[in-house]
């Protein structure tokens, strides 16, 4: 399911370091340390969101060297998640280029399937050769696996608080974290943390290392707390260019998820 980096100093989260900012003429001290803690703890009071349903509006485009939108697909879809695996129903898909519109919704009812499939295949050999089911999709990278705030992932990042602002109305702290080790197996990026409630409401992430012929992968999570007391994307943005020897193929998808609902286990 993209972000600019904003370049800052960082600091060991161990050292527990204060930052000064000035507010209503006076200084004060903000332990970046703390909103770390306070944000791990939240974000392990939230149960796990296993089974859910979503509506999805998917809009994907295919970029120049500028990034201009050469072509767009909009696509309609419901998603459905059971033990964190994904499905989907393709309402209808339009792809529009040059101002004209070209229904392609069963092209990609065909997309998805194989998708399904492919994905099924993969979670059967995963199964045989190590006895689990391995990765089950794009879908399923918990929020552990993408932030960096719980104990066991904290120790491989620099923390620096970047400033306090108002996010969409609320009073947040920016904080940016920056992997230590320069390796595809870290994600790193901007996070707008709720004061009050220590919720992230945005992530703005990128891979600390491209692996190969990839040059960017940024990805934008806005995240909302649903009324049953789930943690939820409530829009996600991705942006990749892959440079390879005859083509460079840059793409850029933004999907809204709307109607959620949990599905009974």
């Amino acid at each position: 399911m993209s972000t600019r980096g904003i370049v800052v100093a960082t600091i060991l989260i161990s050292l527990s370091a204060s930052v000064l900012l000035s507010g209503s003429g006076t200084f004060e001290a903000v332990d970046v340390a703390d909103i770390v803690n306070k944000t791990a703890q939240r974000l392990e009071s939230f149960p796990e969101m296993s089974h859910w349903q979503a509506s999805v509006l998917s809009k994907q485009f295919e970029m120049d060297k500028n990034w201009e939108s050469q072509k767009a697909t909009v696509v309609q879809k419901t998603v459905l998640m059971k033990n964190k695996i994904l499905q989907e129903k393709i309402q209808n898909a339009v792809e529009i280029k040059d101002d004209e519109r070209k229904d392609v919704t069963q092209k990609y009812i065909n997309e998805s399937y194989k998708e399904m499939q492919k994905a099924a295949k993969e979670r059967q050999k995963a199964k045989d050769k190590n006895g689990d089911e391995g990765r089950r999709g794009h879908m399923d990278f918990s929020f552990d696996e993408l932030f960096p705030f719980s104990e066991k992932n904290r120790g491989n990042y620099n923390f620096t608080l970047v400033e306090e602002r108002t996010f969409e109305g609320t009073s947040v702290y920016v904080v940016e974290a920056r992997a230590k080790q320069r390796t595809k197996d870290f994600f790193e990026g901007i996070f707008y943390i709720d004061k009050e409630t220590s919720d992230i409401l945005r992530a703005e992430l990128q891979l600390a290392k491209n692996p190969g012929p990839l040059k960017v992968m940024n990805m934008n999570l806005d995240l909302i707390v649903l009324p049953e007391g789930y943690l939820a994307v409530r829009k996600a943005s991705v942006r990749i260019h892959v440079g390879l020897v005859v083509k460079n193929i840059r793409r850029e998808v933004v999907d809204e998820y709307s109607n959620y609902k949990i599905l009974e286990q």
